[in-house]
């Protein structure tokens, strides 16, 4: 069952897998949604720069369509959409969406795992949310 799935995850350092937020995404994708995702490199001493380059023109990118928003900034990705985050104009971090639970999961290294709405993501400082699904043959 899905909660089997993430209850578990909430709370606990990703840390310990030496992975970062990419990783995790995968992590959720593979294992919720049946998706592989490829691995990504992630330098040392990477930077804020890298990531936001990393982020725009990863080839990943074209496989995943863009959700608009609904009325009232109501979320209408799918379930399993990539939730992209950012401060301000540029992401930095990711997540998933998991529409039945109205909440993104994702991981850092100061909170772990956490499942929260985009409401506490919005306050925590991710001012901008963008949601990714996957290009289809019917989006061609």
């Amino acid at each position: 069952m899905r909660s089997d799935f993430l209850s578990p995850l909430i709370g606990e350092p990703w840390a310990w897998q030496s992975r970062n937020c990419w990783d995790f995404a995968c992590h959720v994708q593979r294992e919720l949604f049946g998706r592989e995702l490829p691995q990504i490199a992630v330098p040392a001493d990477f930077s804020r720069r890298w990531v936001l380059e990393e982020f725009a023109g990863h080839p990943e990118r074209t496989r995943w369509r863009q959700v608009p928003d609904g009325p009232g900034g109501l979320v209408m990705a799918a379930d399993g959409a990539l939730v992209l985050m950012a401060h301000a104009r540029f992401p930095a971090h990711i997540g998933v969406w998991l529409r039945q639970e109205g909440r993104v999961i994702h991981c850092d290294s100061h909170a772990g795992v956490a499942c929260e709405t985009v409401l506490a993501l919005r306050q925590v400082g991710w001012k901008n949310l963008m949601f990714f699904e996957p290009v289809t043959c019917t989006d061609l």
